[in-house]
């Protein structure tokens, strides 16, 4: 919700009748204005209330006389009545302070509740080795692997493009690099991307190739032996 200038919330209590009629619009719909409008107003009764003047003691006025006979007066020029400036009631100096004070506890609790953009859920996992994908026949690039972690778990988040229309599903895998072992770590949504939860400390075991295969659909749960991208984390 946007709300009004503090300037413009101020002239309703100061003189309302220059005031925008959509500002009164939204006080009279606005909980928040309308008691930031109701706080200024108490200040200035307050403050018109305190103008009130109280007579000096008479030997203040005998003493500044008295300093005044003694010394020799000096001659200032007058300033025209034009360029006079009116002075301003001592209320509207306490109002200007009242403004600032609750501008800052008001309106900036204001702008407080309005909703803070959701932060990215990625954002507190460390990415800790990152591998480009190629083509296993040319360096030709298929995409990128990342592996991040977190206080809960490691992920290897792979994004893929280019990787043809043969029919089957893409199955990322992690292979060691001894060779010999891999672990199916499941398969490529739409767009050609996924994140994928990676068991115990395989990373670390020496499990650092990335390899997407094309797998037909015929039940096997090994690998194909066909690659269409690989890449080795670091």
């Amino acid at each position: 919700m946007t709300h009004p200038h503090p300037d413009d919330l101020a002239g309703l209590v100061l003189d309302g009748s220059d005031v925008d009629p959509l500002v009164r619009e939204h006080v009279s719909g606005c909980e928040d204005c309308a008691a930031l409008v109701d706080r200024l107003a108490g200040v200035r009764s307050t403050a018109v209330e305190s103008e009130a003047l109280v007579a000096p003691p008479e030997d203040v006025r005998r003493r500044v006389l008295a300093e005044i006979a003694g010394s020799s007066a000096q001659v200032v020029p007058l300033t025209p009545p034009s360029n006079r400036r009116r002075a301003l009631p001592t209320w509207v100096a306490g109002l200007a302070a009242a403004v600032a004070l609750v501008v800052g506890l008001g309106l900036g609790r204001l702008t407080l509740d309005d909703p803070a953009p959701s932060p990215d859920p990625r954002d507190p996992a460390t990415v800790v080795a990152a591998a480009d994908l190629t083509a296993l026949d040319s360096e030709q690039s298929r995409g990128v692997a990342e592996v991040v972690r977190d206080a809960d778990a490691v992920t290897l988040r792979v994004e893929a493009r280019d990787l043809g229309e043969e029919d089957g599903f893409h199955e990322v895998w992690l292979i060691n690099l001894d060779g010999n072992r891999m672990v199916a770590l499941g398969v490529l949504g739409d767009g050609e991307s996924g994140e994928f939860r990676v068991p115990g400390d395989l990373v670390d075991e020496g499990y650092r190739i990335v390899d997407i295969s094309i797998e037909p659909d015929d039940g096997d749960p090994t690998h194909s032996g066909v690659s269409l991208a690989r890449g080795e984390l670091a």
